[in-house]
């Protein structure tokens, strides 16, 4: 890393500890100027590695609308799944670029192939990290009849049954993928007919094929009751159902016993809090029962990130650079990842609790889960201070962030203290 004369850098530490054992660690960072005669200075690093291992499996899922092949990223693909991967992306929206097209004529059949060749090769590169959303697939079935007429509508389902077949053939399964039909239903008008219209045939030609939404805040609770029947995965606006509105709507998506994910989408991301915003959603879905997290976005965008916004509001999390250029938010994203595996782990103990645990270690573990790491959860947009910078700028913001830092590091270690004790007793 090379500091210009006169300047100030900041330096992110990623340190990877899984092939560490557990203990005090510590090195030295050397800093040395340019020079004929240059000049060193050092800088200590001390890492504690617990005896706590993540789960094998992410417990949380995380979608970030990472469209790569369209924004500041489509020259470095491969590098940009493997930071997504990295940072604990399992959720890939596939645009309708990589729908199978397909054609149908007068009567309604279709004609010639299917072409999965773009298809294919998305599916290929990114089901191994985790399930895949069909987002907008609809404009790839071609014919001379209009969408959702009675004609369009019996050459999607042969489709739609071809598609799921050559899937299953690909070595997907149920699990695997979705059909995500419509963007934030509730937002335009027609939006909610228009998911039931495009899912009710899905569940016609197969019942467990799986069927994703993402209702905004002004989805009706008749809304959400029309399109209960066809939805697997539900994905409300964290603005609209977690915070200070829709807790009974909320509640009515969870009890379709359905998967429940939740998103956000504010604008001026540089500005938002990377403790707040990104890191303490985790925190927040464990605290509603939550299972997964969202953001716009990753890198959808054609606009240069290190300068000005432009096109609209400011959402990336990445740069573009020698490669992918990380972030305070991103790597944030990653750390609440962790500590949602975490907290999901200690809820397991205190449910489960071994047979010798010590009555206090699971009290105390009760008493965290139910005070302490609700309160961090507070941070994604319930508490008084919010997740931007407020009158008193960016100094305030700072004040705010020092102590929110110091309250989840202190959590995260009495979670690996709790767990450890608790796991000992085994």
């Amino acid at each position: 890393m090379v500091l210009p004369a006169w300047s100030v850098r900041q330096l992110w530490l990623n340190i990877d500890a899984a092939k560490l054992s557990p203990g005090d660690w510590t090195t030295r960072i050397r800093f040395r100027t340019l020079e004929v005669e240059p000049k060193e200075a050092f800088a200590e690093l001390n890492v504690k590695v617990w005896p706590i291992h993540l789960s094998q499996k992410q417990p949380l899922r995380l979608c970030q609308w990472g469209y790569v092949h369209s924004s500041i990223l489509k020259d470095m693909p491969d590098a940009a799944l493997n930071d997504q991967v990295r940072h604990g992306t399992n959720v890939f929206v596939a645009t309708n670029a990589f729908a199978p097209p397909a054609t149908f004529d007068e009567s309604g059949e279709l004609v010639g192939d299917i072409d999965f060749t773009a298809h294919d090769e998305y599916v290929r590169r990114h089901s191994p990290y985790g399930i895949i959303l069909f987002f907008n697939y609809q404009q790839a079935l071609k014919g001379p009849a209009e969408q959702l007429s009675p004609t369009w509508i019996k050459a999607y389902k042969q489709w739609i049954g071809a598609w799921v077949k050559h899937l299953q053939k690909m070595g997907l399964g149920y699990d695997d993928f979705a059909f995500y039909p419509v963007d934030e239903p509730g937002l335009h008008k027609g939006q909610v007919d228009r998911v039931v219209a495009l899912a009710a045939p899905i569940r016609q030609v197969d019942a467990d094929v799986k069927i994703y939404t993402d209702p905004v805040a002004r989805t009706s609770m008749a809304d959400l009751i029309k399109m209960a029947p066809y939805i697997d995965i539900w994905c409300p606006n964290r603005n609209g159902y977690l915070l200070h509105q829709g807790g009974d709507k909320l509640d009515f998506i969870k009890s379709t016993g359905a998967t429940v994910w939740t998103y956000e989408c504010e604008g001026d991301a540089k500005h938002q809090s990377p403790l707040g915003y990104y890191r303490a959603q985790s925190w927040l879905v464990w605290r509603h029962g939550l299972s997964g997290i969202g953001f716009w976005s990753y890198c959808t965008s054609r606009h240069d990130p290190w300068t000005e916004p432009r096109g609209g509001q400011d959402y990336l999390l990445i740069y573009q650079g020698d490669g992918v250029v990380t972030s305070k938010r991103w790597e944030a994203v990653r750390d609440g990842i962790e500590d949602y595996d975490l907290l999901m782990q200690l809820q397991q103990a205190v449910d489960e609790p071994p047979a010798q645990a010590p009555a206090e270690a699971v009290r105390a573990a009760q008493n965290f889960l139910r005070k302490e790491a609700p309160a961090i959860g507070a941070y994604c947009g319930l508490d008084e201070n919010g997740t931007l910078p407020g009158v008193d700028g960016l100094a305030g913001a700072r004040r705010v962030e020092d102590r929110r830092w110091q309250a989840i590091q202190a959590a995260r270690q009495k979670m690996a203290e709790l767990l450890l004790e608790l796991q000992e007793a085994h």
